[in-house]
């Protein structure tokens, strides 16, 4: 009979055992998944604000386009002007154009905005300069994109596009 006991006792222990087992691997498993879940809603979320623009019209930040008349970029070129910086930290620009044979161009750039600007002036030439400028001819289809960072972190997207004098 003490060897049918013993027989007994470690079946119930092997399959208390195994229920045991079983379960912990069950929770590692459940806990592992969870947290995964809740790692990819949170970098949804973070990336789901991180691209999140908001869009302003030109005349939001008094965003003005004109022909460059005087300097070395007279006749070549555009100059932006933005008057409405209240709140504004940083501006991105990108200038694009087609130029003769339908090539694409471009420019791309940075203004960091200082708390005491009234007012930015920008200036962006129709082609490439080093130690001499190379203008573009038939500049044609100038739209200019800026990311307007304001103080708050929000970031907004303003576009205008810009026709220029005939060459």
């Amino acid at each position: 009979m003490d060897l049918f006991k013993n027989k007994r006792n470690v079946i119930i222990a092997s399959i208390v055992g195994a229920v045991v087992i079983i379960g912990l691997i069950v929770a590692i498993f459940l806990v592992n998944k969870k947290s995964s879940s809740n790692n990819q809603t949170d970098q949804n979320s973070n990336s789901n604000n991180q691209e999140q623009v908001f869009t302003l019209k030109p005349s939001d930040i008094g965003l003005s386009l004109s022909a460059i008349t005087t300097g070395k970029f007279a006749g070549n070129g555009v100059e932006m002007t933005i008057s409405k910086l209240d709140e504004i930290t940083a501006i991105d620009y990108e200038l694009s154009y087609t130029s003769t044979g339908s090539i694409p161009r471009g420019a791309i750039g940075h203004i960091d905005v200082k708390p005491t600007d009234t007012t930015i002036d920008q200036q962006m030439a129709f082609g490439t300069c080093s130690d001499v400028c190379h203008f573009d001819t038939g500049v044609s289809d100038v739209k200019i994109t800026l990311k307007v960072t304001k103080n708050d972190g929000k970031i907004y997207q303003v576009e205008q596009t810009y026709n220029p004098p005939a060459q």
